[in-house]
């Protein structure tokens, strides 16, 4: 595994900065791997977790646990919105993982671009995620950069790293369970690790883990009973942060609907006979990327694009349309 380190993570401990890079490294891992010999900074084994990163520069892993193959360009239909000699724009369908990982070997949008592009995406993070400067979760639908040449990736990684004021703006659609008050609002949080289980993420008042900002708007409100309802949100990120939405919801208590990880799992709600089939049965967190506007950094034009809800999340917005309170 290959991965290069920006100068944006000079000053960092080397253990800091790479799993937050990757993502599909823990820290506890890479440690392990660079305790064991397995790290090379630039070509040198390094040993030491606690080393600083001085310059931009080159992580090889190779430990043969998380090295596999390059992925190989695979027949996939892709939505393309838009391209140009820079980037790519993606209108991404829920069930498709962005890169290569364990237990997503191909399929993966990676695969897919290497179809349609060929060798023309960028390897800034290495091999396993070529083109990807930012990403979706597995379920969730929509709108996605993807970088054609690494100079067009490390601008566009600044600017969504840059966050509040950036000029890259996102918001998404979901559909959740419940109300807040008040209806337009800002979240402002930190988000870590959950304490007990690792694979998930929690919001908290406290000075640890990640600033994360959430501007929401509830458009739409469908009461089924005074206590319970499902809302249309729109959220615009100010940050990235990973499950970020749909911690953000967990923590206003209004998990996004089909979340298991976030929210209540399928069997759970279907105890309730309140919410109809399509909502306790919803197949996926219902959350879609449906806004992306900036000012491109290469051709200076102001690029603004949209995608439709997919079909199953129009059937949520049907519902609550034609019970609209």
């Amino acid at each position: 595994m290959k991965i290069y380190v920006s100068k944006d993570f000079i000053g960092q401990r080397i253990d800091h900065a790479v799993p937050s890079i990757t993502k599909d490294l823990s820290r506890t891992q890479f440690q392990r791997y660079i305790k064991g010999g397995n790290v090379l900074l630039d070509g040198v084994v390094i040993n030491d977790p606690s080393r600083k990163i001085g310059n931009p520069c080159t992580i090889d892993i190779t430990e043969e646990s998380v090295s596999f193959t390059s992925p190989n360009p695979e027949d996939i239909p892709v939505d393309t919105v838009y391209e140009d000699e820079f980037i790519v724009i993606v209108n991404k369908a829920a069930g498709m993982v962005c890169h290569p990982a364990p237990g997503h070997r191909s399929g993966t949008l990676v695969n897919a671009m290497q179809y349609i592009l060929g060798n023309s995406l960028s390897d800034v993070s290495g091999e396993l995620r070529l083109g990807i400067i930012h990403r979706l979760d597995k379920d969730t639908s929509g709108l996605m950069i993807v970088a054609k040449t690494n100079r067009a990736h490390m601008e566009f990684a600044r600017l969504f790293a840059e966050g509040k004021g950036s000029l890259i703006q996102r918001k998404y659609t979901c559909f959740v369970l419940g109300v807040a008050t008040p209806k337009d609002g800002i979240i402002d949080t930190f988000i870590c690790r959950h304490p007990k289980y690792r694979q998930r993420f929690m919001a908290t008042m406290e000075e640890r883990g990640k600033h994360a900002i959430t501007h929401y708007t509830i458009e739409k409100t469908h009461y089924f009973t005074s206590t319970k309802s499902v809302s249309k949100i729109k959220c615009e990120l100010m940050t990235g942060r990973t499950h970020q939405i749909r911690v953000h919801m967990q923590y206003l208590n209004m998990p996004v609907i089909g979340d298991n990880v976030y929210g209540q799992n399928n069997r759970t709600l279907s105890k309730s006979s309140v919410f109809p089939e399509n909502i306790t049965n919803f197949p996926r967190q219902a959350l879609h990327s449906s806004e992306l506007s900036f000012l491109h950094p290469f051709t200076k034009h102001s690029l603004n694009f949209t995608a439709e809800l997919p079909i199953d999340m129009k059937a949520l917005d049907r519902l609550i349309i034609n019970h609209e309170d």
